[in-house]
């Protein structure tokens, strides 16, 4: 509950609309989970009376017209987005997972193949050096597996700090998005985090 408080707490300082949180159907699980809590904790709080967390949440949700609200999903679906950004070395139970975790906290949810992306990335480094990169399945070194992880993290990366800044405007509402993350020490300490 603590850290359900911290981030509706930051999220009122911030001037942010909402939140953008990347799913890959692992460990950001429990990042979505604190937002759903949060939601919960907000319309519990308006439900009893706060009148500052109530004025609060208008603001951010963007709420019009007397709108209040009632429904943590509900409440959540005006401010937060989950986006799972696949590539072909995806699993279909990821995909399935994060759909469902995003259907399960309220969160607008966005599927995305990031391939084509990579793919441009790794024509493009074709193109500059004569070298085509291959992961160590199909005989290359760490070197080159290390680095295509860090282009698959880099890509994701990219298109949520795009849609946490652009995903607000596509919907008429003010502001951006806070990108939140999760990762493990071990990604942390090898610079594989994906934010």
């Amino acid at each position: 509950m603590g850290a359900a408080c911290w981030l509706w707490n930051y999220l009122k300082r911030s001037g942010a609309s909402g939140f953008l949180l990347p799913l890959s159907g692992g460990d950001s699980s429990s990042v979505a989970a604190i937002v759903g809590c949060m939601s919960q904790l907000v319309v519990k709080e308006i439900a009893n009376g706060d009148e500052q967390v109530k004025a609060d949440a208008i603001r951010i949700g963007n709420y019009i017209d007397g709108q209040v609200p009632t429904d943590s999903k509900e409440f959540a679906q005006h401010i937060f987005y989950t986006v799972f950004m696949g590539s072909d070395n995806s699993s279909a139970d990821s995909r399935r997972r994060s759909r469902a975790l995003s259907k399960e906290v309220g969160s607008w949810h966005l599927d995305v193949s990031i391939d084509g992306v990579i793919s441009s990335l790794l024509s493009l480094f074709q193109t500059l050096t004569g070298k085509q990169l291959h992961n160590k399945e199909n005989g290359g070194t760490n070197v080159e597996n290390a680095a295509l992880r860090n282009i698959q993290a880099r890509t994701r990366m990219v298109i949520a700090f795009m849609l946490a800044s652009l995903l607000p405007w596509v919907h008429n509402k003010p502001g951006f998005y806070l990108v939140l993350s999760s990762t493990t020490a071990d990604e942390g300490l090898c610079g594989n985090l994906t934010k």
